[in-house]
């Protein structure tokens, strides 16, 4: 029953459904680190004023997080045939019914559904690895902000190591990227 429901979806729902992870996934993952940011830095500079531009760096790179998102949407939305959504509808619907392949259509079905899957997937795996990566952008930049307000000396030093955990969605956006352009719609 579920291999059948799932062979009867068309090869543009895993890829607006791709879509739709990468953006939210990726969204709420920069707001969460920017709260966490955010209140360690309002609780911070109530004593130390003076640390306050320079730890917004760090909103920065979760804002960043999120533009991986929009990004990976562009490409794959560009990439869509001019008429996927009245196939998408149309066949979700489930009003197609059987039908009898031969040797061409059949290859065109194989090389859609590979289409579809390898951009619905290259989109959460951006998805995945930016909600990782603001999370963790978010708890080192909060550490960041309580460990400058006790020494200055420090900042470079953690600053490094919230570059590398920006790394991981830029790292995760190529990935993406990769795995989203190999494929194509016939």
């Amino acid at each position: 029953e579920l291999q059948n429901w799932i062979a009867s979806l068309s090869p543009f729902f895993f890829s607006y459904t791709g879509i739709t992870i990468s953006i939210a996934l990726s969204i709420f993952g920069a707001g969460s680190g920017i709260f966490m940011i955010g209140t360690s830095l309002n609780q911070a500079t109530v004593h130390h004023p003076e640390i306050k531009s320079k730890n917004l760096i760090s909103i920065l790179f979760c804002e960043a997080i999120a533009l991986y998102g929009v990004i990976m949407a562009i490409i794959i939305i560009t990439q869509q045939p001019k008429d996927s959504l009245p196939e998408f509808v149309y066949k979700f619907a489930g009003a197609q019914g059987p039908q009898f392949y031969d040797r061409d259509i059949l290859k065109q079905e194989v090389k859609n559904t590979n289409a579809g899957y390898g951009q619905g997937f290259g989109c959460a795996a951006v998805g995945f690895s930016n909600v990782v990566a603001a999370f963790t952008v978010g708890v080192l930049g909060s550490s960041l902000v309580v460990a400058n307000a006790n020494s200055a000396s420090i900042f470079v030093k953690l600053f490094i190591s919230e570059v590398f955990a920006e790394a991981i969605a830029l790292i995760g956006l190529i990935c993406g990227i990769v795995m989203a352009t190999s494929v194509g719609y016939q």
